[in-house]
């Protein structure tokens, strides 16, 4: 077993594992099944041989099954296609994964931010494609390309659906977009992007007088831009995509630039992130806990089937080194605010950090609301190198409450804000938030 991890599963267009969109088909047996899967599965891993008269009555079922489908179904099944349906039929939830070797590879790399590629996500929007995530300090990003531009060619090629131009962009060393902020294309311009390794990073800053995000080999705080002209002069800016890699010490270069630009309140934006280690988060909150005591107060606490509880602690209790008593602190997020990002609200309000009031809500149709998962995966790894993620525990926050299901609503106090999902030119749920802090 490895790290844990509150992680929302990525989409296949978000960070992609298209192994998973190839599998149409499941096996869907008796929990009787699903028990002789579990063991089938876990001696495949192990390498175990294991004698037909040894196993019991269901386990001879089915491999006398397997045999069956692979010498007489009227199409030809490979041993392996049939080994990857099972693996299938034991992802029990949306959350839970099997990973090929390659792909834990894969998996492991981006999870440390050394990542390889373009660095651009795309979604479908109205029969458009746009871009739905841009990894920091990635080839996407230091060309210019930014989140909420639609994309209209490829190469010159109209840009038909999220998928097709996900999957061109996979055989490709280089790629000239067409992109701009208007569906009609009458901003758009053309933008060479090129394959390259690089090395994530995962949260930005900003303040009324300049934008900073992190940028080289080792990626360091730069200054990029201007800042919020709406921001309040006394206020900071930190946007988190994801728990992962240097996230941590990242957020607390942040804090430091904070404090050095004189600013003693903070927007903290989790929209869109969708969580990532425990680990993480409890370093993070080493600096956000206002009326925590003790030296490691409780973030999180993961409660298991066998009844055994979990506590998982801050780094630190050190809330003044940054923050003085009448800091405020607010946090917005959206339905994608996931897991980890959940996780972190629920200790804010915990300790007394903000309150519901404090939380700005992206509203679209429905119901403002996070995406409401509370539980906790760990990832299983077998000596061939082949692993297994399972849900294995549910995350309540410090005061006791779990959210799985439910998330952060509105209902809750929280504050709605009406904006689209992705920005235009500029970012109306930022714009609609500073002018409410004013």
């Amino acid at each position: 077993m490895e790290k844990e991890e509150l992680e929302v599963q990525k989409s296949e267009n978000a960070v992609g594992f298209t192994k998973k969109s190839q599998r149409k088909r499941r096996i869907v047996g008796a929990i009787s099944i699903i028990v002789a899967l579990l063991f089938l599965v876990a001696a495949f891993f192990v390498g175990l041989t294991v004698g037909r008269g040894e196993t019991d009555a269901q386990e001879r079922s089915l491999l006398w099954m397997i045999d069956a489908v692979e010498e007489n179904y009227h199409d030809e099944v490979s041993r392996d296609e049939l080994f990857d349906r099972l693996y299938d039929a034991l992802e029990l939830d949306k959350f839970c994964t099997h990973y090929t070797p390659e792909e834990l590879e894969t998996l492991i790399n981006s999870s440390q931010g050394n990542n390889e590629g373009f660095g651009v996500s795309f979604t479908a929007e109205g029969g458009a494609v746009r871009i739905s995530r841009i990894t920091q300090n990635s080839p996407a990003d230091l060309a210019g390309l930014k989140k909420g531009m639609y994309v209209h060619t490829l190469d010159g090629a109209k840009a038909e659906s999220s998928s097709s131009a996900a999957s061109y962009l996979g055989g490709r060393e280089s790629v000239t977009l067409a992109c701009g902020y208007e569906a009609d294309g009458s901003d758009a311009r053309a933008c060479a992007v090129h394959r390259s390794n690089y090395r994530a990073a995962y949260c930005r800053y900003a303040d009324s007088g300049a934008a900073f995000c992190f940028r080289g080999e080792e990626p360091a705080l730069t200054e990029t831009g201007e800042g919020f002209a709406a921001m309040p002069a006394d206020t900071a800016y930190i946007a988190l995509d994801r728990f992962e890699g240097r996230a941590a010490g990242e957020f607390e270069a942040c804090l430091a630039l904070m404090k050095e630009r004189g600013r003693k309140h903070l927007v903290l934006d989790l929209r869109g992130n969708g969580g990532g280690y425990l680990s993480i988060l409890c370093e993070m909150c080493t600096f956000l806990l206002r009326n925590a005591e003790g030296k490691n107060p409780v973030v999180a606490q993961a409660r298991y089937r066998s009844g055994r509880v979990e506590n998982y602690c801050a780094g630190g209790n050190d809330f003044s080194e940054y923050f003085g008593s009448d800091a405020k602190i607010r946090v917005l997020a959206d339905e994608n605010s996931a897991s980890a990002s959940e996780a972190l609200i629920g200790a804010l309000i915990s300790y007394g950090t903000c309150g519901y009031g404090d939380i700005y809500l992206r509203k679209g149709t429905g119901t403002a609301k996070t995406y409401g998962k509370g539980v906790m995966q760990s990832r299983f790894t077998a000596p061939d190198g082949n692993a297994m993620r399972l849900t294995v525990a549910d995350i309540y926050w410090p005061n006791g409450k779990f959210i799985h299901g439910t998330g952060i609503t509105e209902g809750d106090g929280a504050v709605p804000v009406s904006a689209p999902l992705l920005p235009g030119v500029t970012d109306t749920f930022l714009e609609k938030v500073f002018a409410n802090l004013a």
